[in-house]
């Protein structure tokens, strides 16, 4: 029951996505948008099942969304303020997160920010970060443990 349900919302989301992106819909651009949204859908949840993910480690999420505007705000300025000098604190650094906090979901909160890019998730607990700016973002402050924190 579960498995028709995450199919049928992908499928949804698939085919509205792609019916927006096109300009007229015709009969038979619906039929291929609706198949590759079908074989989306399947392909979706196979990655999802594959990845192990799941919405159960969802601790920090409602808070870090919250700062998202923020972060890509201050974001924008702080790269439009780098372009027009030289990055000179522009770092990578491992960012731990709270307990119950998934690396999948936090790393693509941090990465929202346009002076942040997650380049790696070596631990479900660990993301690794290339930052513009050394201290951390709202998002990232949302989702994170203090430093030197356990």
């Amino acid at each position: 029951m579960r498995a028709g349900v995450e199919i049928a919302v992908w499928c949804a989301v698939l085919l509205g996505v792609t019916v927006v992106f096109i300009s007229s819909v015709s009969p038979v651009e619906l039929l291929v948008a609706g198949l590759a949204a079908v074989g989306g859908a399947f392909a979706a949840r196979r990655m999802r099942l594959a990845a192990g993910g799941g919405i159960q480690s969802g601790r920090g999420s409602v808070c870090a969304a919250v700062l998202v505007p923020r972060a890509i705000l201050r974001g924008l300025v702080l790269l439009v303020t780098t372009m027009a000098e030289q990055p000179q604190e522009a770092t990578v650094r491992r960012v731990r997160l709270k307990p119950g906090c998934a690396a999948g979901w936090a790393g693509v909160l941090i990465a929202t920010s346009p002076d942040t890019c997650v380049i790696d998730v070596p631990h479900d607990d660990e993301v690794l970060v290339h930052a513009l700016r050394p201290e951390a973002g709202p998002v990232e402050d949302a989702v994170t443990r203090p430093r030197g924190g356990r």
